[in-house]
């Protein structure tokens, strides 16, 4: 893997600094959403929340070419803490200890298969299977305004390897603008070869396999490292106690190996970009 050069250290320092510029404008009294306010003065039943993510996501990581996608909302928790804020880069987890200000638990993702027909820019590769990931989270409210997220996964089946999603998000809930709640921050991904190298790595057979068939691609291996730098926000809006909605979006900068592999640099774009609408509803499980 290279070092981290000149443009990776502007985008860091970029996204960190305008998620800093939106904290100094957040309400520094965040209190959360009071949609749920009754229910989480009352309440400790368990909830469950089930929905989905549609969203504008490119066709393979790395592409150039965009298509739709859907991502599911599932998260298990009580009535005295719906309000808490969540984000849609969160992965399906389970607290397992809450304090109200520190949580840890664990965390699942799914990830789609990747068939090379699905793109003239993969022509030559091997498909990649479905891959699933499994770990843990832990969340951390330094102020009620601020929140500080990292997952820990493990990942079989298409791939074998690790991967580390870092988020930090300022939160605005805003009375004015029709109750919604406003959050933005920055993003960085970090992953291990088993799972670069599985998406963005060459063999020299698909390579001969890929040149046969007109793509001019060439063997590469690409290490573990740095995976990714960004910048996401998002705009919530609780409808009623039952249903949840949200508009997002999210810019993602590829990095070092990722970015260095001929799919990239010769087929796709390093510069990587999501958005989307969600729709969820909360069920009331009845018991504590």
């Amino acid at each position: 893997m290279r070092s981290v050069g000149f443009a990776s250290v502007v985008v860091v320092a970029g996204t960190i600094g305008l998620s800093a510029s939106m904290a100094q404008a957040a309400d520094m009294a965040y209190k959360g959403d009071p949609t749920y306010a009754k229910a989480e003065a009352t309440d400790r039943q368990w909830t469950l929340t089930l929905g989905g993510y549609v969203m504008a996501e490119p066709v393979w990581a790395g592409s150039d070419d965009y298509q739709f996608g859907f991502k599911p909302i599932i998260s298990i928790t009580r009535a005295d803490q719906l309000s808490r804020f969540t984000s849609f880069n969160d992965n399906p987890n389970l607290a397992l200890f809450d304090n109200g200000v520190f949580e840890v638990g664990i965390v699942g993702k799914l990830d789609w298969k990747r068939d090379a027909s699905s793109s003239n820019a993969l022509r030559g590769m091997s498909n990649i299977d479905y891959a699933f990931e499994v770990g843990g989270y832990a969340q951390w409210f330094p102020a009620e305004w601020l929140r500080l997220r990292g997952e820990l996964r493990y990942g079989f089946g298409g791939f074998d390897g690790v991967v580390a999603d870092l988020a930090v998000d300022a939160i605005h809930f805003s009375p004015e603008l029709w109750g919604v709640t406003l959050s933005a921050g920055p993003r960085m991904t970090l992953a291990s070869s088993g799972y670069i190298d599985t998406y963005y790595g060459i063999s020299p057979a698909e390579a001969a396999f890929a040149q046969a068939l007109g793509n001019p691609l060439t063997p590469y291996q690409a290490g573990g490292g740095i995976y990714s730098v960004g910048f996401g926000g998002q705009v919530v809006k609780r409808f009623t106690e039952n249903i949840t909605g949200s508009v997002f979006a999210e810019y993602k900068y590829l990095m070092d190996d990722a970015a260095d592999s001929p799919l990239v640099v010769q087929n796709g774009d390093r510069n990587q970009f999501q958005a989307g609408v969600s729709l969820s509803y909360t069920f009331f499980l009845g018991f504590e």
